[in-house]
């Protein structure tokens, strides 16, 4: 019972907030561009042309127009009124929706009951579903020709600008960027395009050359990387060097000897092995000092 109190709340909070939500939404509404005598500018959905009137949501939320009133007379506030039960009238965030004044609303919701007339000034207004709160207006110059139309500058500003047919903007956004006069005059001074395909060139071989030694530093990176992984092989012990005694030993007998034959010696020529306990080798077998006898 306390949970179905509570979503009955929440529901007639919700259809209460609702209508002032979409109230204040519509105040942001925008008359962004309008076109007077259309001869060459947008057509309706019976292929027709007439005075056009643009309306842009600047929010960043849907905003529902039904119910607002459309006018070109002060004293006629709700002049015509958008009826409701069309799923057009819901214009999306920063979208446009063009308005025909055409005279003959029998023809859709957004066709409106009124024209609009060349050579003169056109007031044109949106007041709120109140018919007594005025959103926005605008009063069209008499100076404005065929096929020109008076346009906010960029979207939902308060400058206006005259734009000839081909700047015209209906049911699009109306800051149109003119030439970059930049391009235009590399464009006069290339006109064969040469320049424009030797810079091409460059730059992608210069992107390759680039990429190249990028491939070239990580495969050098890796390589390092594998080399630094291996495990370290183990030294050999060096050989262990001969005692310099011995050396001095050996050498002493081999001269003792050639000095006997070449000489004559009184001994007996027979070269005995006796164990000498100060030499180098008298820890090992065989380590002893030759005596001549």
């Amino acid at each position: 019972m306390r949970k179905s109190i509570i979503a009955c709340a929440i529901c007639a909070l919700a259809a209460a907030l609702s209508p002032a939500a979409q109230a204040q939404g519509r105040k942001n509404l925008r008359i962004n561009e309008v076109m007077i005598a259309n001869d060459s500018s947008v057509i309706d959905n019976f292929g027709q042309r007439s005075a056009w009137i643009e309306v842009i949501n600047p929010t960043h939320a849907p905003v529902e127009i039904s119910s607002i009133y459309l006018t070109d007379d002060p004293a006629n506030p709700t002049k015509y009124y958008v009826p409701r039960g069309d799923e057009k009238t819901t214009v999306g965030k920063g979208q446009q929706v063009i308005f025909f004044a055409d005279g003959d609303d029998n023809q859709g919701t957004f066709h409106l009951n009124f024209t609009l007339i060349p050579g003169q000034d056109n007031f044109i207004a949106i007041y709120d579903a109140d018919g007594i709160n005025l959103i926005d207006s605008v009063t069209v110059p008499a100076s404005l020709l065929a096929n020109q139309s008076y346009a906010r500058t960029p979207d939902a500003a308060e400058t206006w600008q005259v734009r000839n047919l081909d700047k015209t903007t209906p049911g699009s956004r109306n800051d149109v960027k003119g030439p970059n006069m930049k391009i235009k005059m590399f464009e006069e001074m290339d006109e064969n395009g040469f320049a424009m395909a030797l810079m091409a060139m460059t730059i992608v071989f210069s992107a390759l050359l680039l990429l190249c030694l990028c491939f070239m530093l990580i495969a050098n990176i890796s390589k390092r990387i594998a080399e630094s992984a291996k495990p370290a092989q183990p030294k050999e012990a060096p050989a262990p060097a001969a005692p310099a005694d011995a050396d001095a030993e050996i050498a002493a007998v081999i001269a003792m000897a050639l000095n006997d034959y070449l000489h004559g010696s009184s001994g007996s020529g027979r070269i005995t092995l006796v164990q000498n306990p100060n030499s180098a080798w008298n820890a090992k077998i065989m380590r002893q000092t030759p005596v001549l006898k």
